[in-house]
């Protein structure tokens, strides 16, 4: 009995996880997608962490393909992360593109490049960030061209 118990306790975590992993891709695939534009930047973090961090412009996203044609504002502050520099969120990124991710964000007033992110998104839901867009291409392309 014993032995199964301990066998149970060490299997629990792993299943656990397994669970939470495919709740998270169905619901990743599964909810509509809405692209937000984004802005400001902290580099400090980049340092500190394999992502950046952006606040959701709302006087340029398209509030258009929300229910009720509202943008969510409340809902998308919920979940962002609390900090000095207001009510941010973070887009995970490979290191070795971190410089010049870094580049292209401080020269995007004179570059004229538009920052968006996908989220998976639906009301009552946490939203998932899929992906990054650097005017409307996905970053890893726009970061390949540029170097």
């Amino acid at each position: 009995m014993k032995k199964y118990l301990n066998s149970l306790l060490i299997a629990a975590p792993v299943i656990l996880l397994a669970v939470l992993t495919i709740v998270m891709a169905v619901l990743r695939t599964s909810l509509p997608e809405v692209t937000l534009r984004i802005s400001g930047y902290d580099p400090r973090d980049l340092l500190s962490g394999h992502y950046i961090v952006y606040t959701i412009d709302w006087d340029n996203t398209d509030c258009k393909q929300f229910k009720d044609r509202r943008c969510p504002v409340s809902e998308f502050r919920q979940h962002g992360i609390h900090g000095m520099w207001g009510n941010n969120h973070r887009f995970y990124i490979p290191e070795k593109y971190a410089a010049e991710l870094d580049r292209l964000f401080r020269n995007r007033n004179t570059d004229d490049n538009v920052f968006e992110v996908v989220y998976s998104y639906a009301e009552g839901f946490k939203p998932i960030a899929k992906q990054l867009l650097i005017n409307g291409k996905d970053w890893r392309e726009t970061v390949k061209n540029s170097k």
